[in-house]
């Protein structure tokens, strides 16, 4: 019997009747969009603070690795409940509570000297913050026909390596002149804006209720999903997985502070973001499939080349590297998601989403496990090859693009 494979949905496996966009929507999607750059402002500002928060909170690097992981595990998790309820009650409904919760959580991780009271709030943090770029997703795929929807994604993509390239050189600069307690009073008073602007957009908002029989049960019998499922897992154990730990790279291989760190972090954010930029051209002239294997092949290089990087400078073009090569290949799979279970999008996204940052927490505690016996340079070169192997079965069931009339 051979493998499921990932192919393009036809026409008739989508519901008959689709909303299109209507007036009113433009500034409900960008004040979606804002508040997908605050969720990857905060889930990334930790990475080149770790150093700094290890020390000032007497912990190992690993140990301060899970932060992160405190924040990305319940971010997962908690998709298995925000995707059902928000199929019933509304997308956007779920989005701007969530948001009020993100913004009280992020404000207060500064005010606590304790390590497990901050891990608590990141958890916290993480958990609120589960009920929003998976459920806007899911609202672009009710709104946005398909041949419009990469462009639609690639801007909140866009949105979250501006916010990558912001947080990681912004994080370090506040660190550098005040302290890492800085950082997250500031991200909770912008998240509070844009908590605002959600619940006054709201109304405005579409709601296409599930159909029935297309709970977790039913998605999960879907043979196409689950291969998605495990493809983004890996995704995340390996990429994000060894993302956070290139801050501790540079700062014990070539002696960097936290200002510097963020700057050269910040290139993967700005290389993410001018990739956005021309995804849509990228799709239009090519296939899906050599999004993915460039996308795949250069993070796979780029973890290879800061794993063994004799300078600084190398690990910069590194991390130049991962941010145009991530969006490429996560782009791909996150297209096909929007479309595998098209009766309850905000189900099967939610499932998606579960497996990346699942993988992901996973991942920042396993990979950062193997630092002290392997070093940075074995770690890097294990995540390197393996994100080179990911690509490669990626590959093999991520059938060719079907033409579309």
């Amino acid at each position: 019997m051979s493998p499921p494979t990932l192919s393009q949905p036809s026409e008739t496996a989508q519901p008959r009747k689709r909303p299109a966009a209507v007036d009113g929507q433009t500034a409900l999607l960008v004040a979606l969009g804002a508040a997908a750059f605050m969720i990857n402002l905060d889930a990334r500002v930790v990475a080149p603070l770790l150093p700094a928060m290890a020390a000032d909170l007497h912990v190992s690097l690993p140990r301060a690795g899970w932060l992160v992981s405190a924040y990305l595990l319940p971010y997962g998790l908690l998709q298995l409940a925000y995707g059902p309820i928000a199929d019933r009650i509304g997308k956007i409904n779920v989005c701007a509570h969530a948001m009020a919760a993100f913004s009280l959580g992020t404000a207060l991780c500064a005010y606590w000297p304790s390590f497990h009271m901050i891990l608590a709030l990141r958890a916290f943090t993480g958990a609120a913050a589960a009920g929003l770029i998976p459920l806007m997703l899911a609202y672009v795929g009710d709104t946005v026909p398909y041949e419009r929807r990469q462009a639609t994604l690639s801007a909140l993509m866009a949105s979250a390596g501006a916010a990558q390239a912001f947080s990681t050189g912004a994080g370090g600069s506040i660190a550098a002149a005040l302290s890492w307690h800085a950082v997250f009073p500031c991200l909770g008073a912008l998240s509070i804006v844009v908590t605002l602007a959600l619940y006054g957009y709201r109304k405005r908002a579409l709601h296409v209720r599930a159909q029935p029989n297309t709970g977790f049960t039913s998605a999960l019998r879907a043979p196409r999903l689950r291969v998605l499922l495990a493809l983004v897992a890996t995704e995340g154990f390996l990429y994000q997985g060894a993302f956070s730990y290139l801050s501790g790279l540079l700062h014990e291989r070539f002696g960097l502070q936290a200002l510097e760190i963020g700057l050269i972090m910040a290139l993967a954010g700005v290389a993410q973001l001018l990739t956005a930029s021309v995804l849509p051209r990228w799709f239009a002239a090519r296939s899906e499939r050599a999004a993915l294997a460039w996308g795949g092949s250069t993070i796979g290089l780029a973890y290879l080349a800061c794993g063994f990087a004799p300078h600084w400078s190398v690990v910069a073009l590194g991390c130049a590297g991962l941010g145009a090569g991530f969006i490429q290949a996560h782009t791909t799979l996150q297209l096909r998601a929007t479309e595998v279970l098209p009766g309850s999008r905000a189900t099967a996204l939610a499932l998606f989403a579960f497996s990346l940052f699942f993988g992901s927490g996973i991942g920042a505690v396993a990979l950062g496990g193997l630092i002290v016996p392997l070093g940075f340079s074995g770690m890097f070169a294990l995540t390197g090859c393996g994100l080179l192997a990911f690509t490669g079965v990626a590959l093999a069931v991520l059938t060719p693009r079907a033409v579309r009339s």
